[in-house]
Formats: structure tokens, sequence, C-alpha cells
């Protein structure tokens, strides 16, 4: 009986555990997402601040992407992504009535750092600097810096319409 008790007790407590990590796995997930939408949109908007609060602030943080009317593009550190996105905000400050579409996300979460791979779906607005209209296949990596989720790393690959 002793046994009994005993084995039910421990499963009991790993149900628990289970739902409590499966509960934290998913407010991991949601703030992630939160950061990735956040920062999507702040773009569109032209919020610079915004902007900045999703990513991280160093060097080693990355943009690497491709689209045919572009080539390769390639931003290293956060002082050209900020600067040159700062920059971009500020010539063109009118924001964009775009709300990208998504679709089969897949997140991967450990400890401190997080990878996305999505499809996103965009409008065409007529915007040359901040349009990606059409099927733009997404990568982002994120790390949590004091608790807080910050974009390290983008990708895209603009295959378009």
């Amino acid at each position: 009986m002793r046994k009994l008790t005993l084995a039910a007790i421990l499963i009991a407590g790993g149900t628990i555990l289970s739902f409590t990590n499966f509960n934290r796995g998913e407010k991991e997930r949601e703030a992630i997402l939160a950061v990735i939408r956040g920062e999507t949109m702040s773009f569109y908007h032209k919020d610079y601040k915004a902007f900045e609060d999703a990513w991280a602030h160093g060097d080693y943080v990355r943009i690497m992407g491709w689209w045919k009317d572009g080539g390769v593009t390639v931003r290293q550190g956060w002082g050209e992504i900020g600067g040159r996105m700062k920059k971009k905000m500020a010539e063109d400050p009118e924001p964009i009535a775009q709300v990208p579409r998504i679709e089969n996300v897949n997140i991967r979460v450990s400890d401190d750092m997080a990878w996305v791979t999505f499809d996103q779906y965009g409008e065409d607005t007529g915007s040359q600097a901040f349009d990606m209209p059409g099927l733009s296949r997404e990568t982002r990596i994120l790390e949590k810096q004091n608790g807080q989720w910050k974009i390290v790393y983008v990708g895209w690959l603009l295959q378009g319409k």
C-alpha cells in the first residue's frame, strides 16, 4: 500500500510539474512572439523607440537578408542597425498601413536563447524602402536579457509573389 501511495504521489507531482513547465513554456512562446510582432509593427509604423526596445544592443547582432531588387543585405552590430533604421525612419516618417500575416511558426526555446522561423506575407504598399510584398521566409534569434527577450538576429529571404 505504501508503494502504491508513493507511486501516486510521484505521478501526481510529475503531472503538476509538467503542467507548470508547459504553462511556463507557453508564456515564453507568447513573450517571444510579442517581441517579434512588436518589432515588425514598429518597422511599419516608423516607431524607432519600439524598434530599439525590441533589439539587443551589441556588436554581435545581425540582419541578413535577400530580395531580388537589392540582392544580399547584411547589417552588423547595433550601431549600424539602429543608426540606419533611425535615419530611414526620419527620412520617411509616414507610417505604413501594413499588418503582415505570419504562418508556419516554429519556435525552439532553450534557457535564455530562442530561435523562430515563420512565413510572413506582406502587401505591396508602394514604399520602396519599407515594403516586403509577398512571401518572406523569416528567422529570428532572441536572447533573454534581464528577464526580457531581445532580438539578436533577423534573417529574411523575400520570395515575393
